[in-house]
């Protein structure tokens, strides 16, 4: 199977270091190449690509810009960028792919592999709708929401409203607000790092909890707090004096 290729990049050197990367795989077929907001425009609605891979930043303005244009986004997308923490952090909440500057080859490998895997469309224009969002709003924002792969697609669950994530191994248990669990497929470690911006802490191997919501710290080795949701935890004895200083300053 081919899948059609649009790319919108306005550096030259970056257009032919990626053309060079992608002509390694044949079944990625390039139908065109943008160099500006309008252009990319015109390009992704006259030749309905299955991909589009767009730089962030273009002199023109962002690829956020395009895409807001856009009526539809019958495509996947992945996302390049040099730079802007916030940037990729929002790409990490929303589920969406994005290749660091310079771009290295085992990296593209990944992602259009992860692609090929996946190819639905229909929850990649929910998480671009997410990402657009989030972009709008600070980082500190509780409105702003994390996209939760589930088996039939994606759950979209307001930050504000996580008590506390749970390891299982590869798997981890969101508990909210509501009493909802929600099983994902994500370690606890790629969970920490998707809220890493925000107000949760790693207060054991197995824990990472919403500070917002911790009602009572309980004395003791390394001590227990008690959630908002009524779960007892007990706080890593290395962890502690972390812990407690946050506390002090929520």
């Amino acid at each position: 199977m081919s899948y059609q290729v649009v790319l919108v990049e306005d550096e030259k050197h970056q257009q032919e270091a990626m053309l060079e990367m992608l002509g390694a795989y044949p079944d990625f077929q390039i139908v065109g190449v943008a160099s500006s907001i309008d252009e990319g425009k015109n390009l992704i609605e006259s030749a309905k690509p299955d991909l589009a891979l767009l730089d962030v930043m273009i002199s023109s303005g962002t690829s956020f810009d395009l895409l807001q244009m856009l009526d539809h986004i019958p495509f996947e997308i992945i996302f390049t960028t040099s730079y802007d923490h916030f940037a990729v952090q929002a790409f990490r909440l929303s589920a969406i792919d994005y290749l660091l500057k310079p771009i290295d080859k085992d990296e593209l490998a990944g992602a259009l592999e992860k692609f090929r895997a996946r190819k639905l469309a229909t929850d990649n224009a929910a998480n671009i709708r997410n990402l657009l969002s989030n972009l709008q709003l600070s980082p500190s924002d509780t409105k702003t929401k994390i996209a939760l792969p589930t088996l039939t697609g994606f759950l979209y669950v307001a930050i504000k409203d996580i008590v506390r994530c749970e390891s299982d191994n590869t798997y981890t248990t969101f508990h909210t607000v509501n009493k909802n669990k929600i099983m994902v497929s994500k370690t606890l470690k790629e969970v920490e790092v998707m809220l890493g911006d925000y107000r949760f802490f790693r207060i054991h191997n197995s824990h990472l909890i919403n500070l917002d919501f911790v009602s009572e710290y309980l004395k003791g080795e390394g001590g227990v707090v008690l959630m908002a949701d009524g779960s007892h935890i007990d706080v890593s004895r290395r962890r502690k004096d972390e812990f407690l200083l946050l506390l002090k300053h929520r």
